[in-house]
């Protein structure tokens, strides 16, 4: 009946009534079944218009012939019935689309018939010979396109075809060009053109690289063989296979792509490429044109403010493509090296006009610009060799600097005469008091030589030496706007110094150095000419300061910078230099030594700077360990040398003692006190701090030691020195020493006198003397009644609350004393709250407020703090700023639900607030998500009426004629994941973040004051604040959970403004008593914080009230404090403090420079968190409390704030493309090559040392510290980022990566670790593109177009390194000195580096995109899977192997021959799939002649095609075997519904139906079923989809063994006798317990 469906159906009532007679119903029913089917070969066959190539070439019989061979061979075209269907409910399709396969769905026609199948068939063959890395991808690609259908119509067309091969290539390159690359322009077939003569090019050029390999690896023999061999004709390129046509564009794809980019930024490009002649690669053409044709300035276009800038505009909207271009360019043949040096100079020139204009000539800078016409100069001084590692291009720009010297010195001064001590135009005129004018710099150098007269001729009159002279000046305030233009003049030599100079990290010229480090000595170069008659060595000091001078502004910060620079490409330079200086200094270093000293402390910074640079170089912490005591130990070899008093050795050692010096209170904080130090590294430690005391036990420095103590007690605080000094004695001198119950500073002084007078009396009083002193000066304080008591408070804590610290009786007041003051609190009227102030006079505060001995530092500073806050809340108003902490504090029941300060939050709901206030009437937006998880909103109606892509992720998004893509989905209105409470967790370590409007500084300073608050509450009502706590803590330990997040929080203050954790406290005193002082109430504010609204506005409240002014000026507000407790009468006399504080006075230089003092002082280092906060203050500043100056301040310098708030992630986008690149080679090496399970159990160390290449290995463990990088940065914001419908579980989020990491974290899959590494690279994707939308909404810029990731080099990023990029920035636009007593003071112009850093890292970067499907590691168990070997089957028929028992045995013990040989058949599986075969051919054969594997194991050479699905379930049935008997996973991906255990009933029915089956059959069947049948995943969007784990496991193997793909027969299951109770879900546990030997 089946056979006759047509007549059966043609043969009904119905359709003979409807079409009259049998015969037309027969015709027209056969006419509906096969139109639809006729139509859609007919669509697929026009793909690309391939229809019209048989009309357009119809003469050639070739194309014809080729045509129909094509179309003919299903095993070519791989079109089957199930294409012409729908998806899932596989019903008839009855419309079909013509498609296309150009790029980005662009309709073109075909010139070579079928190109699109011979694309994706070479593209997949090219695919699966990669994942083979030992074989060459090519030679295996094209043998297997020669050995397939394909292959063969292929060979047979250029048999025939009018120039044979080469016209079917010629056509193919043509498409080939259509399908990968996109045009932008209006002239398609040009740009078509460019790119197709691109890739005919690149062809070219890697056949002549082919001939020339050979013929370096001719032999003799060979060359005399080929004497009389014909020459290899150039074009045989043209003769190329395609697998060598898709590699060569793989090659020249990154400079495709920059084309595409020139062509975007400058649609005339393609014609103007086109009429261009030259040969060579299209990206060095387009940037040649590029420069010489658009970017070019033209005089009038130089000389007008307006069109000055507009060139600007034009050169920073180029800069971002035409630097990717000059990195595509870096390496090209010798025959293009000119052009490419000539596209560099053009570019140096417009950069060093482009960075004049920006800094000296702004337009805002009016009578600059208008005044001087100085840009066209420069460009045309510069000329066309612009090499600024050159020393012509350096003097040009030198001589450029006196030029325009001259002009702004007469602009602003006025026409001067000739200076009568330097013979040159005066520059800074002063007047002397005989009314004539010399320069500034030449009056310091008259008195600097104590020849105080005047110079001029017939005067001589004397003046003192302390005279300051009167400006002159040709406009008011020109000294002022001079400077400034100094200042400028200075921005733009640094610059252009740092981006020319020093690109790339090569070295300049030698007389470039030296000129450089003429600038840093301000002395001219040996062997000058000297004036005579001046003093030869005085003179020659004193004629160094020309360039500076005149031209640019001497700050230590360009001195610094510029030998930073040096010191990081050529050290050797530096030295030698520096020596020869300090030679020619000694002659007169006794009378006048500033100077000199001076630059050895500028390089001593520089030197101690480097060797921080290298130490960050290093690769592990044991490697940092000894570079630091190699440097210690060759430090005091170098001290200890009768050297000259200033030499670069001596300068240098102090540096390296430096360093080390810190190095070494760093570690021997982490071994004697925080104890982190691991047991490998504590030998290494050891030997530092030996090589450390070796230097500070030498009788001859006395500075070392001093150095080494500031450094402990600076940065780990004071007690950390104490406890240090108890396990190394040596590091405190005998004279230092102070006794360990002698009192800590003590941080309340800060209160004032008042506090210092009643301290005094209430010790009188411990000691037994009366309270009458103390009771007449509580009645006469002079402060408001809250404050006073804060005081008494305060001073009786200090004097008989804190004295219970001391283990002796005697020194702890007596119990008598105690109860005096215990009545006197409850009379005196000062104490309002008496409970509280008996508690404090009797130790009785609670918790860690009680003070006892041999408590740690921590606790007990801490516990000041707190008790110093709780005294603040005692006396503050409910109502008040303060009434949140109050009610936490004493009353949390009340504070449940509240959306407590500082807590992380979901800003999606206010995302729907803000855009719900700004709709029109009639508009309805709404919100979706596409199908990685990011939300957008679709606007008007709110329904999708068009589609476009994700700004995160380039997804698809919105839909067409309201239907929403399929993959994304609506998201439910009034959804915040936002919780109430505190939700931050454990108290771990964590980086200052901030949160909202709050800086990470405040946000870190807000947080500490809420946990001391939560603290306090939790000793009135634990149970109230454990129920706030999520997630929840144990009831007993919510008051310690709370003790230990203050303490963290200290941490994070002491990250967030580089200030000791001792300075953090007094910090912390300071805000205390500050608000004490300044108690303010603000209506309106909702105190119990029950939306995220009243959240934020109170938060910003109270930032703007209390902790923006207590962070601003904080350096000076720590160092006053710390200045109050170093004179404290009580410590006045401690030598350490003042040794630690730098209280002495500097000594005069005398003797050796390394006994200077200044060489030894604390120096705070400029780091990221410095300048955040430096920033924060400055901003606060600009407030001034006001609402709208807020407003305005936190609109100041956007981009750096965004910036500094995530730069500690920002970092991280750097690695992206060694990320990549590290996912290549992995796949590369490991694709089908490993199970899941492996690499779950194999670390990344193991993997790397089976790798035998040295270099190949070292390159992969620097892209694997490159991972580890990226991923330290990101990893705790990963677990709240969807990506693909994925996220990281939190738990793999919390590991590190390091060597002994499971190897899966780096191999890309959207299960498992896997996960990891695809959820770094989308979230540092979506990180860039997220930063870029804020810079584009601030700056009003339009984003360029997304680039694939894949295709994204560090010129597409915002890329970094936080070292090497950044630090050059900031120390350019920052000033800074060293002054005793008062530390290192830091100004910085946040204006100028917020444009270097828009200017460098940010501006023209494009949004990222994973267009391309992002490539996901293939496990074996993946790739050969049913719907595999269900391919494989329809390209060759299967059959069971001849003797599987022998291949058993032969195999059974031998894991390393399984292994290898399932890698090999899996790749021969890829190919056989996609090319077929003969399935009688030998597997051997195959392999060896077609994929050129060579295969020497005898089990496989009985072994045919037709048995390679049999052969591979054998071999992975042993493996799995195998993999149990080892205790490992054998069925890793294998759902978890199918691994229920057996109960113990069930086994017993199995052991019993055991004893009747064939146990070997049995496991194979059972094997086979799992792996082909129960673990395929189904969709369950399907109609018939169903849960198959209920199932019967019998039935399923019954009907499994009924399918004609099953090789196994068990008749004795179809019996009772197996009990059908056993499921599906039971099926592992079942296939192990039937392999189990100890089953009874």
């Amino acid at each position: 009946m089946a056979s006759r469906w047509l007549s059966n159906d043609a043969a009904s009532f119905e359709a003979i009534c409807r079409a009259g007679t049998f015969r037309r119903a027969l015709w027209q029913y056969l006419e509906t079944r096969v139109t639809p089917l006729l139509a859609g070969i007919i669509a697929f066959a026009d793909t690309n218009d391939n229809l019209d190539i048989l009309e357009d070439d119809a003469s050639d019989d070739w194309v014809v012939s080729m045509w129909l061979d094509m179309l003919s061979d299903t095993n070519i075209t791989l079109l089957k019935y199930k294409d012409l269907q729908t998806a899932t409910q596989r019903k008839e399709l009855t419309e079909f689309e013509v498609k296309t396969t150009g790029a980005y769905g662009r309709f073109f026609q075909g010139q070579l018939p079928f190109s699109w199948v011979i694309k994706e068939q070479t593209d997949h063959l090219i695919y699966v010979a990669n994942q083979d890395a030992q074989r060459d991808a090519r030679s295996m690609a094209e043998n297997a396109l020669n050995a397939s259908a394909l292959g063969k119509v292929l060979e047979r067309a250029a048999s025939v075809a009018e120039g044979g091969r080469r016209s079917i290539i010629s056509r193919y390159i043509a498409d080939f060009a259509q399908m990968v690359y996109r045009c932008y322009s209006e002239n398609p077939d040009a740009e078509y053109k460019l790119v197709i003569e691109d890739i005919v090019y690149a062809l070219r050029c890697s056949f002549l690289q082919q001939q020339q390999r050979r013929s370096v690896s001719r032999t003799d023999e060979d060359e005399e063989e080929d004497e009389e061999a014909t020459f290899v004709d150039e074009s045989s390129y043209l003769d190329s296979s395609f697998p060598h046509i898709h590699l060569v564009h793989e090659s020249i794809r990154r400079r495709l792509a920059l084309f595409s980019e020139i062509v975007q930024l400058w649609p005339e490009s393609v014609d103007r490429l086109a009429a261009v002649e030259m040969k060579m690669p299209l990206d060095l053409k387009c940037l040649l044109l590029m420069l010489e044709a658009w970017l070019i300035p033209t005089k009038p276009e130089l000389e007008n403010v307006n069109t000055r800038q507009k060139w600007i505009d034009k050169n920073r909207l180029a800069a971002p493509v035409v630097l990717r271009l000059l990195e595509s360019v870096a390496d090209v043949t010798p025959e293009h090296v000119y052009h490419r040096d000539k596209c560099r100079f053009f570019w140096n020139r417009i950069g060093a006009v482009q960075l004049f204009i920006e800094h000296v000539c702004p337009s805002d800078v009016a009578d600059i610009a208008r005044s001087i016409q100085w840009c066209w100069s420069l460009w045309t001084l510069l000329g066309d060799r612009t090499d600024f590692k050159a020393v012509q291009s350096f003097d040009k720009v030198e001589a450029f600097f006196h030029m325009c010297n001259k002009k702004a010195s007469e602009l602003f001064f006025g026409k001067q005469d000739n200076c009568p001590v330097c013979d040159k135009t005066v520059q800074f005129p002063v007047k002397l008091p005989c009314d004539h004018a010399i320069c500034r710099h030449c009056l310091v150098e008259l008195q600097e030589t104590n020849n105080c007269s005047c110079p001029k001729e017939q005067c001589y009159k004397k003046f003192p030496r302390d005279f300051k002279g009167k400006s002159v000046t040709a406009q008011k305030d020109g000294e002022e706007k001079f400077a400034l233009y100094k200042q400028q003049c200075n921005a733009f030599f640094m610059e252009v110094v740092s981006r020319f100079c020093f690109s790339d990290n090569i070295l300049p010229e030698e007389a470039v150095v030296r000129k450089l480090m003429a600038y840093v000595t301000r002395r001219p170069r040996r062997g000058e000419s000297q004036v005579p008659g001046r003093g030869a060595q005085a003179e020659a000091m004193l004629r160094t300061k020309k360039m500076f001078e005149e031209s640019l502004d001497p700050t230590p910060v360009v001195r610094s910078f510029l030998l930073q620079l040096l010191l990081q490409v050529d050290i050797e330079s530096v030295r030698k230099y520096l020596g020869e200086y300090f030679e020619d200094t000694l002659g007169f270093l006794s009378s006048d030594p500033t100077q000199t000293v001076e630059l050895c402390i500028l390089c001593v910074q520089c030197f101690e700077d480097h060797h921080r640079r290298q130490s960050a170089l290093c690769d592990s912490e044991t490697r940092c360990i000894d570079f630091a005591t190699r440097l210690l130990r060759a430090s005091l070899d170098l001290l200890r040398r009768d050297q000259p008093a200033v030499n670069i050795g001596t300068v240098e050692a102090v540096a390296s003692v430096r360093f080390g010096l810190v190095e070494t209170a760093l570690w021997m904080h982490r071994l004697y006190i925080a104890g982190d130090v691991d047991r490998t590294l504590t030998t290494e430690v050891r030997r530092l701090i030996e090589a450390a005391r070796a230097i500070c036990d030498q009788d001859q420095f006395k500075w070392p030691r001093v150095y080494l103590m500031r450094q402990v007690a600076r940065r780990h605080g004071m007690d950390a020195l104490k406890r240090l000094s108890e396990f190394q004695s040596w590091i405190v001198p005998v004279y230092a020493r102070v006794n360990k119950n002698d009192a800590v500073p003590d941080c309340f002084v800060i209160c004032g006198d008042e506090y210092k007078k009643l301290r005094e009396l209430f010790a009188e009083v411990s000691i037994g003397k009366n309270l009458g002193p103390l009771e007449e000066a509580l009645k006469s304080l002079n402060c408001a009644p809250e404050v006073g008591e804060s005081v008494a408070l305060l001073a009786m804590y200090r004097e008989i609350t804190s004295a219970n610290v001391h283990e002796d009786a005697q020194r702890r007041p007596s119990a008598e004393a105690v109860n005096m003051l215990k009545e006197f609190c409850n009379t005196c009227p000062t104490f309002k709250n008496k409970a509280f102030a008996r508690a404090v006079a009797g130790n009785s505060l609670g918790g860690n407020l009680c003070v006892k001995p041999r408590r740690v530092a921590i606790d007990r500073d801490v516990s000041e703090v707190v008790t110093h806050f709780k005294i603040l809340l005692m006396n503050s108003p409910n109502n008040g700023l303060q009434g949140l902490w109050v009610e936490l504090a004493t009353a949390p029941q009340n504070m449940q639900n509240s959306f407590l300060p500082t807590m992380p939050q979901d800003d999606l709901d206010d995302i729907r607030t803000a855009i719900g206030q700004g709709i029109v009437a009639g508009e309805t937006p709404a919100f979706y998500q596409c199908k990685n998880g990011h939300p957008y909103v679709i606007g008007n109606c709110g329904r999708p009426v068009a589609a476009g892509t994700c700004l995160q992720c380039g997804a698809p998004v919105g839909g067409t004629a309201y239907r929403l893509q399929a993959d994304n989905q609506a998201l439910a209105a009034n959804v915040d994941n936002t919780r109430w409470g505190h939700i931050l967790g454990q108290p771990l370590k964590r980086a200052p973040v901030p949160e909202r409007q709050m800086s990470a500084a405040a946000t870190a300073v807000v947080r500490v004051l809420l946990h001391m608050s939560m603290y306090l509450g939790s000793l009135e009502n634990p149970q109230a604040i454990s129920q706030m706590l999520y997630p929840p803590v144990n009831f007993a330990e919510v008051s310690q959970f709370l003790w230990n997040h203050i303490i963290v929080d200290v941490d994070t203050i002491h990250n967030a403004v580089g200030h000791s954790r001792d300075d953090v406290l007094v910090f912390l005193h300071i805000l205390i008593d500050h608000m004490i002082h300044n108690a303010k109430q603000v209506a309106g504010l909702d105190l119990r914080l029950l939306t995220k609204q009243s959240r934020a506005q109170w938060e910003n409240t109270y930032v703007d009230a209390y902790i923006a002014q207590g962070l601003n000026g904080l350096d000076a507000k720590i160092q006053g404090a710390n200045n109050l407790m170093v004179n404290d009468n009580r410590l006045g006399n401690n030598p350490l403090l003042r040794t630690i504080f730098e209280s002495d006075a500097p000594s005069t230089f005398a003797g050796k420079i390394h006994e200077e003092p200044s060489l030894w002082r604390f120096r705070s280092h400029i780091t990221l968190e410095h300048l955040a906060h430096a920033l924060d203050e400055n901003l606060a500043q600009k407030r001034g409390g006001e609402q709208e100056q807020m407003k305005a301040g936190q609109k100041k310098f956007p981009i750096l704030r965004l910036f500094l708030k995530e730069e500690h992630q920002l970092r991280a986008i750097r690695m992206l493309p060694n990320i990549l690149h590290l996912h290549r080679l992995l796949l590369q090496r490991l694709n089908r090559c490993i199970d899941s399970s492996e690499a779950t159990t194999m670390t990344v160390n193991d993997f790397l040392s089976s790798i035998t290449d040295e270099n190949q290995r070292q390159e992969l463990l620097s892209l694997v510290n490159d991972f580890s990088y990226a991923w330290d940065c990101v990893r705790p914001s990963l677990p709240n980022h969807p990506f693909g419908g994925c996220t990281i579980p939190p738990e793999y989020a919390q590991e590190p990566l390091t060597t002994e990491s499971r190897l899966a974290m780096l191999l890309p899959s959207l299960r498992g670790w896997g996960l990891c590494s695809v959820g770094l690279v989308y979230y540092l994707q979506e990180l860039q593109n997220n930063f870029l939308e804020n810079y584009s909404i601030e700056f009003k810029q339009i984003l360029q177009a997304r680039v694939d990731i894949y295709d994204a080099s560090h010129a597409h990023l915002v890329s970094y390194h936080p070292v090497h990029d950044l630090q050059p920035i900031i120390l350019a636009n920052c000033n800074y000195s060293l002054e005793v007593g008062k530390g290192t003071t830091i100004e910085y112009n946040f204006g100028s580096m917020e444009r270097q850093l828009v200017e460098r890292f940010i501006r023209g970067r494009p949004r990222l995109g994973i267009g391309s499907q992002m490539a996901f590691i293939k496990y074996r168990e993946d790739f050969t899977n049913a719907s595999m070997f269900d391919q494989l089957r329809n390209r060759i028929p299967q059959e069971p192997l001849p003797s599987p028992a022998d291949l058993e045995r032969d195999l059974k013990h031998k894991p390393t021959e399984v292994t290898d040989l399932l890698a090999s058949i899996d790749i021969a599986v890829g190919f056989l799939v996609s090319i077929g075969g003969d399935p009688e051919m030998k597997l051997t054969r195959f392999m060896s002649d077609t994929l050129k594997m060579k295969q020497t194991q005898t089990v496989l050479f009985s072994c045919r095609l037709k048995h390679v699905e049999s052969l591979w379930l054998m071999l992975s049935y042993l493996r799995a075997r195998m993999q149990a008997s080892y205790g490992h996973e054998a069925f890793e991906k294998v759902d978890e519904k199918y691994r229920e255990p057996i109960p113990e009933d069930m086994q017993k029915k199995l052991h019993l139906a055991f004893q009747h089956v064939q146990m070997n059959m049995f496991l194979i069947l059972l094997y086979e079923c799992i792996i082909f049948k129960i673990s395929v995943k189904q969709n369950t969007n399907d109609e018939d989809y169903a849960d198959n784990s209920e199932y019967s496991l019998k039935d399923v193997l019954v009907l499994y063994m009924s399918d004609s793909k099953s090789n196994c027969s068990i008749p004795a299951l179809e019996d009772d006798r197996f009990p059908a109770d056993v499921k599906v879900k039971h099926c592992i546990a079942t296939w192990l317990y039937a392999l189990s030997p100890n089953r009874r």
